[in-house]
């Protein structure tokens, strides 16, 4: 696609994922808090909120992706964000746990066709050769709003509690607006449209019959589960290691998203035509040594700083490269169901990650977590490489 006509779809996508990220990273730290304090629910009862949450995404997004392959990618982008702003907005205004609930449920349903709406709409706007950069620069806007967002949240509490959700639905409305004005009504057909197999969206469809896809999804799902060992039980399992505080702790995260923002580009650039399998083995292996370091964090802060460097780079690698072979392979009708697959791993993360790392570095020892992870995420490299290596069939006929 030209230049002049690829721009200002681009700066769409990237305004809506940064403003989706700061509305919902600026609540984030603020829930269990809010819930103690204006629920009256206890430390456990609020986490609860999360597990709703997830789980409306979770059975939402089996139906999402069909949806939205069905009824139009922008469309189903728009009423998510819509559904996002009035779902957390509306909590801005609840004073009692059922509505709450009621709430987060509601906002798991609607998220579950954001991620994978835009990633289908990346796919309708940009030809072939331009997917890993956009879906690189996409990442740039998220992990901004991941820095700026906390930010935003804590400016809110200073006045009130309630006053950070208002502020989160006001962020989502805004990037309802820009999707309306930035993204094109109209997807640009593609040349090979009429060639395309005639077969149904739909994800538990795509990952019956597409068994790269499912492979795929599975080793995505294992980098998840590890990935979540670090971001999740971090900080209780490097206290058995090394003295480390919440504030230093979380400081470790921003310095991953700040390096996100700052070399995300330069790499998608790089590896946008390199093949798609060796990039996410290099990856995964990348992602593996950054679990593996976080075993030495005893020498002290500058190893967790080598740490967290490494396994961001090992998402800068793997990511974008991963959402742009499956837009690739899932053809023009079918992208959000394939999407929505893809964001299974991340649920599988959220799912089995932070109970399985507590449990075996319970009955182990944290480095034994970090080597695990290591190994595993090696694995999950391989398997990754293994589903998108071309057959003998297309070796021998050149495809």
């Amino acid at each position: 696609m030209p230049r002049n006509l690829s721009e200002r779809p681009l700066i769409g996508l990237v305004a809506v994922r940064t403003l989706g990220e700061l509305g919902t990273s600026a609540m984030l730290p603020f829930v269990v808090i809010w819930a103690h304090r204006a629920l009256g629910l206890g430390g456990a009862a609020a986490g609860a909120l999360f597990i709703v949450q997830a789980l409306g995404e979770f059975g939402a997004g089996v139906a999402s992706g069909s949806l939205a392959d069905r009824l139009g990618h922008r469309r189903m982008l728009l009423l998510s964000s819509g559904g996002m702003a009035l779902a957390f907005g509306l909590l801005a205004v609840a004073h009692a746990p059922a509505p709450a609930i009621a709430l987060f449920l509601l906002a798991g349903v609607v998220e579950s066709a954001f991620h994978p709406t835009i990633g289908a709409l990346v796919g309708d706007l940009f030809d072939e050769q331009e997917l890993v950069h956009t879906f690189g620069v996409v990442r740039v806007g998220a992990n901004a709003g991941r820095i700026v967002g906390p930010l935003i949240g804590a400016a809110a509490a200073l006045v009130s509690l309630s006053l950070v959700f208002a502020a989160a639905g006001a962020l989502l409305v805004t990037a309802l607006i820009a999707g309306l004005a930035l993204i094109p009504r109209d997807v640009p057909g593609q040349p090979d449209d009429d060639s395309e197999p005639e077969i149904p969206p739909g994800t538990v469809r795509a990952l019956r019959t597409d068994r790269r896809l499912a492979m795929l999804v599975l080793a995505g799902g294992l980098l998840s589960i590890t990935f979540a060992w670090w971001e999740a039980d971090g900080l209780v399992l490097l206290r058995q290691q090394h003295p480390l505080s919440t504030t230093a702790y979380a400081a470790l995260f921003a310095i991953a998203a700040a390096a996100i923002v700052l070399f995300q580009i330069p790499i998608s650039r790089r590896t946008a035509r390199a093949p798609a399998g060796r990039t996410m083995l290099a990856g995964a292996v990348v992602q593996g040594a950054g679990l593996g370091a976080l075993a030495f964090a005893r020498h002290g802060y500058p190893i967790l700083i080598i740490a967290v460097l490494l396994t961001a780079a090992g998402e800068m690698l793997y990511a974008p490269t991963a959402s742009a072979y499956v837009t690739t392979r899932a053809g023009r009708n079918r992208r959000a169901s394939y999407q929505a697959a893809l964001s299974i791993t991340e649920d599988m993360g959220t799912a089995i990650g932070p109970i399985s790392g507590l449990a075996l570095g319970t009955a182990t020892s944290a480095i034994s977590v970090w080597a695990t992870g290591a190994v595993l995420s090696i694995v999950a490299g391989g398997a990754a490489h293994l589903a998108v290596a071309p057959n003998r069939t297309q070796v021998s006929s050149g495809d």
